[in-house]
């Protein structure tokens, strides 16, 4: 290949290589214990081959006055958040209408907490979606706020943060898809739960504060999966289709995103999925009927 013998080709090839999943091993084996699997799986699953481009894949936790760079290059990779621009079903809706947005949460990564350039890569990935009207869709696994950025010297009480705002922005302007598997608390739940539509898988839980935050506040000492677990979520409408797994909300988001919503609708089987007496089905099929022809 041109230019192998230039050493900082070379040096920025190595870069690149310490931020996937081959350079992270013990990080991808832990997610295989779980029976999960890794961001960038999921990534490589949703988007239409060769058309990822990836914004601040080379960030690292704001943490380099306490730790070793080199380590941050790989324990902290892309900072806990995989941002970028894609093709999504291009093959049936074509290059430009399949034009998309991802946001995916590595929890490998610190367990998907929320840090200094984790949050200003989604800011700029929210801001890009809303200037290119792109749909964006958003991986949620994670604990919410990190509290060991310790390169960020000034604290103004998490108020410089737009991250929330900007997701908010998005709110009628694109479609927002949130998808979860896992753990999802605090921030990343708040971002879960103000999207357009929400997927989680079967092994999901979703709540407003994690164990910490819920024993700091005096209320006790619960495990994370005794919070939101998805049982609940699943009947007060918090998520609206309940996937077997990643790969299968994958596909769902993808179906989504496609905009076939009658497909959808027969692929869920959506009278077996909820209660008739639900309310919900009314407003799902009268939403189905407004956006899908023949259903």
């Amino acid at each position: 290949m041109d230019g192998d013998g230039r050493p900082e080709l070379n040096a920025w090839r190595e870069r690149i290589e310490r931020t996937l999943d081959k350079q992270r091993a013990r990080a991808r084996d832990k997610r295989y214990a779980r029976g999960y699997r890794t961001a960038r799986e999921n990534v490589n699953d949703l988007v239409d081959e060769g058309s990822f481009q990836e914004y601040g894949q080379l960030a690292v936790a704001a943490q380099r006055s306490r730790r070793d760079y080199e380590d941050l290059q790989t324990s902290t990779a892309a900072d806990g958040i995989i941002t970028g621009t894609c093709t999504i079903n291009a093959d049936r809706v074509g290059a430009g209408q399949g034009r998309a947005a991802i946001i995916v949460n590595d929890y490998s990564v610190l367990a998907g907490t929320q840090g200094f350039f984790h949050h200003k890569k989604l800011d700029r990935i929210c801001e890009l979606a809303q200037e290119l009207s792109l749909p964006l869709v958003m991986y949620t696994e994670g604990g919410g706020g990190r509290p060991g950025d310790t390169d960020v010297t000034t604290q103004i009480a998490g108020l410089n943060i737009k991250s929330f705002s900007t997701w908010a922005a998005l709110s009628g302007v694109v479609p927002r898809i949130a998808v979860n598997n896992g753990y999802c608390f605090a921030g990343n739940a708040a971002l879960f739960g103000c999207a357009d539509f929400t997927i989680a898988t079967r092994h999901s839980w979703i709540g407003m504060a994690g164990p910490a935050m819920i024993e700091g506040g005096g209320l006790g000492k619960f495990e994370p999966t005794e919070i939101g677990p998805i049982t609940v979520q699943e009947k007060n409408g918090v998520v609206d289709i309940v996937a077997e797994d990643e790969a299968h909300a994958t596909a769902l988001a993808r179906m989504y995103e496609q905009g076939k919503a009658s497909e959808a609708a027969s692929f869920l089987e959506i009278d077996a999925v909820i209660d008739p007496a639900d309310t919900r089905t009314v407003i799902l099929r009268a939403l189905a009927a407004a956006i899908a022809d023949g259903f």
